[in-house]
């Protein structure tokens, strides 16, 4: 069998943003996490903007939703913004600037297309019941063989 190759090309085909999307049958939950750097552009001058007329509170949100960056890093990442635009930087510096942070993605994906690096993990998916109001996952262990867990709701 052909093994499946997944690039920008079909990217979002195979993988689909926990944003936009809800799960379907037989989908994990598959995460993301790197070091990504916050260069120059046009997103980062928007944030530039935000931080310039008080609005911290919402570039850091820009960052969070936006940009997938991590708590504290989308707070922190603005702070050093700001802290260099106060110490005399033009907008420009700062937006030439590359400011370092961790970016954390959420996909519903198939466990197959999730590729075996570091930087990704896989989170089952519970299914809720309403019949029985339990919520039911299906796991298994290669040595010992597959399972179906039922976890009622309680009252």
């Amino acid at each position: 069998m052909e093994e499946l190759v997944i690039d920008d090309s079909n990217f979002e085909d195979h993988f689909f943003d926990v944003r936009k999307h809800g799960p379907k049958a037989g989908q994990v939950l598959a995460k993301f996490k790197a070091v990504a750097m916050f260069g120059d552009g046009p997103h980062k001058h928007d944030i530039i903007r935000l931080l310039k007329i008080d609005k911290a509170q919402q570039a850091s949100m820009v960052m969070q939703k936006i940009h997938h960056a991590k708590e504290p890093d989308c707070y922190r990442l603005c702070r050093e913004m700001c802290d260099d635009l106060i110490t005399g930087m033009s907008d420009e510096e700062v937006g030439r600037k590359e400011y370092e942070y961790i970016l954390e993605a959420f996909y519903y994906t198939q466990k197959e297309c999730v590729p075996d690096d570091p930087h990704w993990e896989t989170i089952q998916l519970l299914e809720f019941d309403p019949e029985t109001g339990a919520f039911n996952t299906t796991f298994s262990i290669p040595e010992v063989g597959e399972f179906n867990v039922e976890i009622p709701v309680g009252e």
